[in-house]
C-alpha cells in the first residue's frame, strides 16, 4: 500500500510539472516602433505591464497607452517610418500595428481619446489609410501630414499634405483633399464643411506640440525635424506648390497661398494662407454617407 501511495505521489508530481512546462507565458508585447524625442516626463503603459516613463530610444507596442502631463511632449517613430507628435496634457491609444516590411503593406490605427496631435503618415499610407478615432469622430489619412486637436466633445482636423484626409461621425464622412483647410465635428453631430482657418486660428494647437512656450523648432518636435522624416515618409512637404497627389487645389478668386504649417512634420508659425480670401465652394470633397 505504501508502494502504491509513493508512486501515485510521484506521478501526480510528474503531471503538474509537465503541465506547468507546456503551460504558455506571459505574452511578448509586439513591438512596433521606438520613442524618438521627448520633453518632460512623457508616461507609457504596454497592455499586461507597468508604466513607465518613455525616454529616447524605449520601445512602444501594441496596445500601449501614452500620456503626457502639462510638461510633457513625446515624438514616436513606426516601424514604417510614420511618426506621431503628441502635445503636452494628452492621450493616446495605439490600437494596431501591422506592417510587411518586404511589400511595404500595413495597417495603423490609434485611439486619440485628448490632445493635440500631429501625423507624418509612412509607407503604410501610402496605400492604407491611417485610422485616428476620438471621442467624437473617425479620421482617416492617407499619403501625407495631418494635425488634430481632440477635447472631450471636439474634433478638429487640419490637412497639411497629401492625397485625402476624412472625418466620419454620425453615418457621414467629410473629404479634404486641399491642403490647408480643416473639418471639425461636434459629439452626436455630423462632420462639418470643409473650410480655411483663420490666420492664426492654430497658433495655440501648435504651441502645445511645442516644449519651448510655442518657439519653433523646440523640444521634442525640433529633435524630431532633424531627422528628416517628414521629407522622406511624405516625399515632399507642404509648402509644394501644385496639386497634391491628384488632390484639388482650392479654388478661389485671385492667387491662394501655400499652408505653411512650420516645416514638413514640425510646427511652427501657423497657416499663411496669403491674403484674406473667402472660403472657396469645396475645400475638398463633398460631405457624403458612409458605406
Amino acid at each position: 500500500m505504501q508502494k502504491i501511495r509513493g508512486a501515485f505521489l510521484v506521478g501526480a508530481t510528474i503531471l503538474v510539472l509537465s503541465l506547468g512546462a507546456g503551460a504558455p507565458g506571459p505574452a511578448i508585447a509586439q513591438r512596433i516602433g521606438i520613442t524618438s524625442a521627448v520633453s518632460g516626463d512623457p508616461t507609457g503603459k504596454p497592455p499586461d505591464e507597468i508604466e513607465r516613463v518613455l525616454h529616447v530610444g524605449i520601445d512602444v507596442t501594441a496596445g500601449e497607452v501614452v500620456t503626457t502631463g502639462a510638461a510633457d511632449r513625446a515624438h514616436l517613430l513606426f516601424l514604417d517610418g510614420t511618426a506621431l507628435t503628441i502635445s503636452n496634457l494628452a492621450q493616446v491609444t495605439l490600437d494596431r500595428f501591422v506592417y510587411d516590411a518586404d511589400q511595404k503593406l500595413g495597417d495603423l490605427a490609434i485611439t486619440a481619446t485628448k490632445g493635440v496631435f500631429r501625423l507624418v503618415g509612412g509607407r503604410i499610407s501610402k496605400k492604407t489609410p491611417v485610422t485616428v478615432v476620438t471621442p467624437s469622430a473617425t479620421l482617416t489619412i492617407r499619403g501625407g501630414i495631418a494635425m488634430f486637436s481632440v477635447e472631450p466633445t471636439k474634433t478638429t482636423a487640419t490637412f497639411v499634405f497629401g492625397h485625402e484626409m476624412t472625418m466620419t461621425s454620425q453615418g457621414r464622412t467629410q473629404s479634404v483633399t486641399a491642403p490647408g483647410f480643416q473639418v471639425s465635428t461636434v459629439l452626436g453631430q455630423a462632420p462639418g464643411p470643409a473650410m480655411r482657418p483663420a490666420r492664426g486660428s492654430l497658433a495655440g494647437s501648435i504651441s502645445r506640440l511645442e516644449a519651448g512656450a510655442g518657439r519653433p523648432g523646440s523640444g521634442a518636435d525640433g529633435a524630431a525635424m532633424a531627422t528628416g522624416l517628414a521629407d522622406a515618409n511624405s516625399g515632399k512637404g507642404p509648402n509644394a506648390l501644385g496639386p497634391v497627389q491628384g488632390g484639388p487645389v482650392p479654388r478661389a478668386n485671385g492667387p491662394v497661398g501655400q499652408p505653411m504649417i512650420g516645416r514638413p512634420g514640425i510646427g511652427g508659425g501657423g497657416i499663411d494662407s496669403g491674403p484674406a480670401l473667402p472660403n472657396p465652394p469645396a475645400g475638398g470633397g463633398p460631405l457624403r454617407p458612409t458605406p
